[in-house]
Protein backbone atom coordinates (compact mmCIF):
# COMPACT_ATOMS: atom_id res chain seq x y z
CA UNK A 1 0.00 0.00 0.00
CA UNK A 2 2.42 2.68 -1.44
CA UNK A 3 -0.34 4.86 -2.15
CA UNK A 4 -3.90 6.57 -1.08
CA UNK A 5 -5.93 8.67 -2.91
CA UNK A 6 -9.19 9.98 -2.85
CA UNK A 7 -11.02 12.74 -5.73
CA UNK A 8 -8.48 15.84 -4.62
CA UNK A 9 -5.79 14.28 -2.48
CA UNK A 10 -2.97 11.67 -2.78
CA UNK A 11 -1.54 9.72 0.37
CA UNK A 12 1.74 8.08 1.26
CA UNK A 13 2.88 6.07 4.15
CA UNK A 14 4.11 8.74 7.02
CA UNK A 15 7.51 8.28 7.79
CA UNK A 16 10.89 10.87 9.30
CA UNK A 17 10.88 12.07 5.23
CA UNK A 18 7.54 14.24 6.44
CA UNK A 19 9.24 15.83 9.01
CA UNK A 20 8.98 19.42 7.29
CA UNK A 21 4.99 18.94 6.51
CA UNK A 22 4.40 17.50 10.12
CA UNK A 23 6.42 20.48 11.50
CA UNK A 24 4.00 22.39 9.57
CA UNK A 25 1.03 20.77 11.33
CA UNK A 26 2.29 20.32 14.27
CA UNK A 27 3.78 24.03 15.17
CA UNK A 28 0.19 25.28 14.95
CA UNK A 29 -1.33 26.45 18.04
CA UNK A 30 -5.35 25.99 16.43
CA UNK A 31 -4.52 22.44 15.18
CA UNK A 32 -2.46 21.60 18.70
CA UNK A 33 -5.11 23.09 20.55
CA UNK A 34 -7.42 19.38 19.77
CA UNK A 35 -4.26 17.29 19.42
CA UNK A 36 -2.24 17.81 21.89
CA UNK A 37 -2.46 16.85 25.69
CA UNK A 38 -1.70 20.13 26.89
CA UNK A 39 -2.93 22.34 24.11
CA UNK A 40 0.59 23.47 22.95
CA UNK A 41 2.33 22.96 19.64
CA UNK A 42 5.13 20.06 19.70
CA UNK A 43 8.61 20.44 20.09
CA UNK A 44 10.71 18.95 16.58
CA UNK A 45 11.69 16.08 19.00
CA UNK A 46 8.22 15.38 19.55
CA UNK A 47 7.40 15.59 15.64
CA UNK A 48 9.95 12.91 15.34
CA UNK A 49 9.01 11.05 18.07
CA UNK A 50 5.55 11.18 15.96
CA UNK A 51 6.69 9.93 12.42
CA UNK A 52 9.11 7.01 13.79
CA UNK A 53 5.56 5.44 15.78
CA UNK A 54 4.30 5.86 12.38
CA UNK A 55 7.17 4.32 10.31
CA UNK A 56 6.92 1.50 13.29
CA UNK A 57 3.06 0.91 12.88
CA UNK A 58 3.66 0.62 9.34
CA UNK A 59 6.38 -1.87 9.40
CA UNK A 60 4.52 -3.77 12.53
CA UNK A 61 0.92 -3.83 10.73
CA UNK A 62 0.86 -3.20 7.07
CA UNK A 63 -0.73 0.29 7.38
CA UNK A 64 -0.89 2.86 9.51
CA UNK A 65 -0.96 6.95 8.81
CA UNK A 66 -0.89 8.65 5.69
CA UNK A 67 0.28 12.00 4.58
CA UNK A 68 -2.24 13.66 2.27
CA UNK A 69 -1.45 16.38 -0.21
CA UNK A 70 -3.61 17.91 -3.08
CA UNK A 71 -3.46 16.37 -6.73
CA UNK A 72 -3.58 19.51 -7.92
CA UNK A 73 -0.19 21.56 -9.17
CA UNK A 74 2.35 22.22 -5.82
CA UNK A 75 0.70 19.08 -4.61
CA UNK A 76 0.44 21.29 -1.17
CA UNK A 77 0.11 19.61 2.19
CA UNK A 78 -2.69 19.56 3.73
CA UNK A 79 -2.48 16.87 7.02
CA UNK A 80 -2.63 12.87 7.79
CA UNK A 81 -5.36 10.52 7.99
CA UNK A 82 -5.44 6.96 8.53
CA UNK A 83 -5.66 3.99 10.60
CA UNK A 84 -3.81 2.56 13.74
CA UNK A 85 -3.85 0.48 16.84
CA UNK A 86 -4.44 2.53 20.12
CA UNK A 87 -5.34 1.43 23.43
CA UNK A 88 -8.52 2.49 24.25
CA UNK A 89 -9.45 1.95 28.09
CA UNK A 90 -6.92 -0.86 27.98
CA UNK A 91 -8.35 -2.45 24.90
CA UNK A 92 -6.50 -2.38 21.67
CA UNK A 93 -8.30 -1.04 19.19
CA UNK A 94 -8.35 0.46 15.66
CA UNK A 95 -8.34 4.24 15.53
CA UNK A 96 -9.43 6.57 13.03
CA UNK A 97 -6.75 9.32 13.14
CA UNK A 98 -6.52 13.00 10.78
CA UNK A 99 -5.20 15.98 11.12
CA UNK A 100 -5.81 18.87 8.79
CA UNK A 101 -3.96 22.50 8.74
CA UNK A 102 -5.49 24.98 9.78
CA UNK A 103 -5.87 26.73 6.66
CA UNK A 104 -7.62 23.94 5.05
CA UNK A 105 -10.19 23.19 7.30
CA UNK A 106 -13.90 23.51 6.13
CA UNK A 107 -13.14 22.05 3.06
CA UNK A 108 -14.42 18.30 3.89
CA UNK A 109 -10.51 16.86 3.70
CA UNK A 110 -10.94 15.13 6.83
CA UNK A 111 -13.93 13.44 5.82
CA UNK A 112 -12.35 12.51 2.53
CA UNK A 113 -9.26 11.44 3.70
CA UNK A 114 -11.86 9.51 6.54
CA UNK A 115 -13.91 7.68 3.77
CA UNK A 116 -10.81 6.47 2.17
CA UNK A 117 -8.82 5.05 5.80
CA UNK A 118 -12.53 3.61 6.34
CA UNK A 119 -12.66 1.75 2.72
CA UNK A 120 -9.05 0.01 3.67
CA UNK A 121 -10.11 -0.59 7.00
CA UNK A 122 -13.25 -2.54 6.02
CA UNK A 123 -13.03 -3.61 2.67
CA UNK A 124 -9.33 -4.42 2.35
CA UNK A 125 -8.80 -5.42 5.98
CA UNK A 126 -11.60 -6.51 6.62
CA UNK A 127 -11.75 -4.85 10.51
CA UNK A 128 -14.98 -6.09 12.47
CA UNK A 129 -15.17 -2.15 13.72
CA UNK A 130 -13.50 0.60 14.41
CA UNK A 131 -13.41 3.85 16.83
CA UNK A 132 -12.68 7.46 16.84
CA UNK A 133 -12.13 9.83 19.76
CA UNK A 134 -12.27 13.31 20.35
CA UNK A 135 -12.24 16.05 22.92
CA UNK A 136 -16.10 16.88 23.82
CA UNK A 137 -15.72 20.22 22.33
CA UNK A 138 -13.97 19.45 19.44
CA UNK A 139 -17.03 19.87 17.12
CA UNK A 140 -15.57 19.53 13.99
CA UNK A 141 -14.18 16.54 14.70
CA UNK A 142 -17.51 15.01 15.71
CA UNK A 143 -19.13 16.27 12.88
CA UNK A 144 -16.14 14.44 10.69
CA UNK A 145 -16.65 11.44 12.48
CA UNK A 146 -20.65 11.42 12.00
CA UNK A 147 -20.43 12.31 8.39
CA UNK A 148 -18.41 8.98 8.32
CA UNK A 149 -21.05 6.88 10.34
CA UNK A 150 -19.65 6.59 13.72
CA UNK A 151 -22.25 6.96 16.50
CA UNK A 152 -21.59 8.52 20.03
CA UNK A 153 -20.72 5.19 22.07
CA UNK A 154 -19.59 7.08 25.91
CA UNK A 155 -17.40 9.51 27.34
CA UNK A 156 -14.17 8.18 28.39
CA UNK A 157 -10.70 9.57 30.03
CA UNK A 158 -8.00 9.21 27.15
CA UNK A 159 -3.86 10.64 27.67
CA UNK A 160 -5.71 11.82 31.23
CA UNK A 161 -8.44 14.00 29.32
CA UNK A 162 -11.97 13.68 28.97
CA UNK A 163 -12.53 12.65 25.00
CA UNK A 164 -15.85 11.38 23.39
CA UNK A 165 -15.83 7.52 21.81
CA UNK A 166 -17.29 6.93 18.95
CA UNK A 167 -17.52 3.39 16.83
CA UNK A 168 -18.60 2.29 13.60
CA UNK A 169 -19.15 -1.57 12.97
CA UNK A 170 -18.15 -2.97 9.14
CA UNK A 171 -21.58 -3.72 8.92
CA UNK A 172 -23.28 -0.32 9.85
CA UNK A 173 -20.56 1.41 7.30
CA UNK A 174 -21.52 -1.37 4.93
CA UNK A 175 -25.39 -0.33 5.00
CA UNK A 176 -24.21 3.64 4.73
CA UNK A 177 -21.76 3.12 1.66
CA UNK A 178 -23.87 4.48 -0.58
CA UNK A 179 -23.66 7.84 0.89
CA UNK A 180 -19.71 8.26 -0.36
Amino acid sequence: MNELNTRRLLGTPAGPGDFADIRRLHGDPRVMATLSADGKTFSEDQSRAFLERAADHWRLHGFGLWIFHEHAAGGDFVGYGGIKHAVVECRDEVELAYAIRSDHWGKRLATEISIAALKLGFDVLRLDRIVAFTLPHNRASRGVMENCGFTYNRDIVHADLPHVLYILEARAFAATRENF
